[in-house]
């Protein structure tokens, strides 16, 4: 083959696999990406969690609401 002809095809080769690279790191940023803002809801989803009576870890006393809307422990 003539040397300018095989200089083209790896010129294209080049820039199909710089190409498919990119395209590969933009499809790992962007799992990345979904994987940080889904911790982040279930931190925050915890955390609110963690602020209702008895949802503590831990916590083994069953919490039930009382009557007039007071919560109470039942045993």
């Amino acid at each position: 083959m003539h040397p300018d002809i095989l200089r083209q095809l790896a010129a294209e080769h080049t820039r199909d696999l710089i190409t498919e690279a990119g395209e590969a790191r933009q499809a790992r940023e962007a799992r990345h990406t979904q994987r940080r803002r889904l911790a982040a809801h279930l931190r925050r989803s915890t955390r609110l969690g963690a602020q209702q009576p008895g949802s503590r870890r831990g916590s083994r006393i069953p919490v039930t609401p009382a009557a007039d809307g007071r919560v109470e422990a039942s045993r």
